[in-house]
Formats: structure tokens, C-alpha cells, sequence
């Protein structure tokens, strides 16, 4: 497995997160029958925009996810905490519960995905 979140540099001080944030792919979210998108994300987690909703801290939350991309079809569940609801700003941060290999997949699918030409989807490993 290659790691796309690697190398980067500190901006602002020190940095607490285990994984960098970053701002593209954008992913589709369903949560609490919404959708919205991700404002960024990482393997650790995402931070989900125009959400207007009550789930409270460290509630459990099931998501339904998606490449937000013309040329993606990929979805999958995954379990997730909630980790802040900033009503003021309608975003929802949510952390993963674990980091499996099928989450990571995905996600390595849908980075891979965006620097593709000719918008064909990469092959599937078995």
C-alpha cells in the first residue's frame, strides 16, 4: 500500500493529527438522512459541510460515502464518531472507528481516480 498523505509540511504551529487533511477528492456524505460534502478529509476522519443537525459528541454515527466525481461509482458504509457539530459554521467532524484495509481502498481509489486521464476507472484488486 502507498500513502498519499505523507510529506507534507507544518504551516501553523504544531500539528496534533496523525494524517494531513486534504481538501480533494471530494466525497458525497450521507449522515443522519442528510447529504452533504466533505470539506476535507483524512484517513482518520472527515469534516462534512452544510450539515444542519443534533448529533451530539462522541455519538456513533453510521455514514454512507461517495467519490463525488463524474466518472466514480464508488460507495461504501463506514462506522464513525462524532467528534464536533459547529451549528454556527453547519459542519459535522467525524473520526473512523477503525482504519481497515477496505476503507483505505477506497479512499486510495478515489485519490487515484482524480489524476487519471481519460476518466477510466483503475482496475480492481482482488
Amino acid at each position: 500500500m502507498s500513502s498519499f498523505t505523507m510529506g507534507f509540511r507544518q504551516v501553523r504551529g504544531a500539528e496534533h493529527r496523525r494524517d494531513k487533511r486534504l481538501p480533494l477528492p471530494i466525497f458525497t456524505v450521507k449522515v443522519d438522512g442528510q447529504i452533504a460534502d466533505t470539506v476535507n478529509w483524512s484517513l482518520g476522519g472527515l469534516l462534512i459541510g452544510n450539515y444542519d443537525g443534533h448529533l451530539l459528541v462522541e455519538m456513533p454515527v453510521e455514514i454512507d460515502i461517495k467519490i463525488k466525481d463524474e466518472h466514480a461509482e464508488f460507495t461504501m458504509k463506514i462506522g464513525a464518531q462524532v467528534v464536533r457539530n459547529d451549528r454556527g459554521k453547519k459542519q459535522l467532524a467525524l473520526k473512523f472507528d477503525e482504519m481497515s484495509p477496505a476503507i483505505y481502498d477506497f479512499f486510495e481509489r478515489g485519490f487515484t481516480k482524480r489524476f487519471q486521464r481519460g476518466g477510466k476507472a483503475p482496475a480492481k484488486s482482488a
